[in-house]
């Protein structure tokens, strides 16, 4: 980003931010959906060993 400070864009000048946007925000959209994924995963399955546990118990 530092470099567009030296560059004047004249043409395509918006669409290429535009651009450059959107492949950041899908970017780290695909990263939050993987990681909170990766997150829940362990923490659904740890649940479902704690109920399997406690209905052994009884």
């Amino acid at each position: 980003m530092l470099f567009w400070n030296n560059v004047n864009f004249r043409h395509g000048e918006q669409y290429a931010i535009d651009a450059i946007q959107q492949q950041l925000l899908s970017a780290i959209l695909r990263f939050g959906v993987a990681t909170s994924v990766s997150k829940l995963t362990p923490s659904l399955s740890m649940a479902q060993s704690q109920q399997q546990q406690q209905q052994h118990e009884q």
